[in-house]
C-alpha cells in the first residue's frame, strides 16, 4: 500500500525542495524533564536543534521560500542566534514567512532579524497567550521585538481542514507539497509538517512531538530486531541485548502511571518505545496535555511505519552525522537510505545505561557479543 493509501495523503506531483539547518546548539539536559520512566546510566541527553528551510516553485516558476523553526537561542540571558538568517541572507533568498512549531524558546529564534515582510505564522492561541510581547505582556517570554512590524498571522482551527495520518491537516502551498499538521500536546496549538521531496516520498517534521527517538521506537511496526547495526561504531549487536534496560524487562520498578502509555501488559521490550512522554505522580509534566501529546505520538508512529517518510525530529542528535544539512538538500534521502541507516542510532546514547545494567546485580548479565 502506497503513502497516499496508507496515511491518507492526497495524491500529487508537486514538491518542495528540503533544507535541514543545524542551528549548531548543543546542550546537556536532564532526561526526566522530558522523558519517562527513569532509566539508570541516562539520566541526560543530549539535543541538537534544527530549522527548515522550505522551497517551492509553483508551474510558472514562481519561488517561494519559508522557514519550519529557526532554532535555539545561543545565549538565554541576552539574544538569539543570528546564525540562521545570515546563512540564509548569503543564499540571496527571500523568506515569506517563518512559521514556528511552537512558541518555546529552543524554536522561536530571532525573527526581527528578518525583514518586516517576512511574516510570522503561529498557532491558534499563542498571540492570545504571548503577544504583544515583553514588556508590555509581562508574563510574555516572548520580546516585543520579535513581533513588532510584521504581519502575524495565527492559524484558525477551521484551515486545518485535510486529516493525514490521523492528525488535522493545512495544505500550505495549496498543491499538495507541503502539510502543517496539528500535533497537540506538547505546547499551545503545537504543529508538525509534511514535506513531500518525491512524488512518493516525504520528510515529517515532527518539531518537539517526540525529543529522543528512544520515545519512538520500537513500536508496533518497528520491532527492534534481532541484530542492530551500528554504523560509525563498526559492528551490529544484539536487540535482545537492550532488554535489559528497557521499563518492560521488569514492570515491577516502573511508576504504575507509566503502565498504560508502555502500552503494559500487552507490549514487550521489542514492540514498545523506552520512554514515554514525563510525568510525575502528581500529574506534574512539561506537555501542555499529556495524553494529546501521547497521542501525537501515536500518530507520529504512523507516519513513521511507512518507508517512504522519514521522521526528523527537532532535537534529534542521532541522525545528525548522517544527514545532509543546508546548503544540501534533504530530498534524496530515500536513496542515500538514509532512513534505515538512522533508524536505531539513538541506541548508542545508552552505552552507559548498559554498562550499569551490567554491574547491576538485579539485571540479567549482558550477551558477550555486545562490545562497545
Amino acid at each position: 500500500m502506497s503513502s497516499a493509501q496508507s496515511l491518507n495523503i492526497p495524491p500529487s506531483s508537486s514538491t518542495v525542495q528540503v533544507s535541514i539547518i543545524d542551528t549548531t546548539f548543543v546542550a546537556r539536559l536532564p532526561t526526566g524533564h522530558f522523558m519517562g520512566p527513569a532509566m539508570k546510566g541516562f539520566e541526560k541527553w543530549t539535543p541538537v536543534a534544527y530549522a527548515f528551510l522550505i522551497k517551492h516553485v509553483d508551474s510558472s516558476g514562481e519561488e517561494r521560500s519559508i522557514l519550519f523553526d529557526l532554532g535555539t537561542p545561543k545565549d538565554l540571558v541576552n539574544d538569539f542566534p543570528p546564525k540562521v538568517a545570515e546563512r540564509v541572507k548569503g543564499m540571496g533568498l527571500i523568506i515569506e514567512a517563518i512559521i514556528w512549531s511552537h512558541a518555546h524558546i529552543d524554536h522561536i529564534g530571532r525573527p526581527s532579524l528578518f525583514p518586516t515582510t517576512t511574516k510570522l505564522i503561529v498557532g491558534s492561541g499563542i498571540k492570545q497567550a504571548f503577544f504583544p510581547g515583553y514588556h508590555t505582556a509581562t508574563d510574555s517570554p516572548i520580546l516585543s521585538r520579535e513581533f513588532a512590524g510584521r504581519e502575524v498571522t495565527e492559524l484558525s482551527l477551521a484551515e486545518f481542514n485535510l486529516e493525514i495520518g490521523g492528525l488535522k491537516a493545512l495544505d500550505y502551498f495549496g498543491d499538495g507539497s507541503f502539510y502543517l499538521l496539528s500535533a497537540l500536546g506538547h505546547a499551545i496549538r503545537h504543529l508538525n509538517a509534511l514535506a513531500r521531496t518525491t512524488e512518493n516520498t516525504f520528510i515529517y517534521l515532527a518539531g518537539d512531538s517526540v525529543h529522543h527517538l528512544s520515545g519512538l521506537r520500537p513500536h508496533g511496526t518497528n520491532h527492534l530486531p534481532q541484530s542492530v547495526p551500528l554504523p560509525g561504531r563498526g559492528h551490529c549487536c544484539s536487540g535482545a541485548s537492550f532488554h535489559a534496560i528497557h521499563p518492560l524487562s521488569d514492570i515491577t520498578t516502573v511508576p504504575e502511571h507509566y503502565h498504560d502509555p508502555l502500552d503494559y501488559p500487552n507490549s514487550t521490550p521489542d514492540t514498545a518505545p523506552f520512554f514515554t512522554v514525563s510525568q510525575k505522580p502528581t500529574g506534574e509534566t512539561l506537555a501542555s496535555n499529556i495524553d494529546d501529546a501521547r497521542d501525537t505520538i501515536k500518530a507520529v508512529q504512523r507516519f513513521d511505519a511507512d518507508e517512504n517518510v522519514f521522521v526528523v525530529a527537532a532535537h534529534d542528535a542521532s541522525v545528525r552525522g548522517i544527514l545532509d544539512l543546508f546548503p544540501n538538500k534533504a530530498n534524496d534521502w530515500k536513496l542515500k537510505g538514509l532512513k534505515e541507516k538512522g533508524r536505531w542510532l539513538f541506541l548508542c546514547d545508552f552505552e552507559q545505561a548498559l554498562k550499569v545494567s551490567r554491574a547491576d546485580e538485579i539485571r540479567a548479565p549482558l550477551p558477550r557479543k555486545l562490545i562497545w
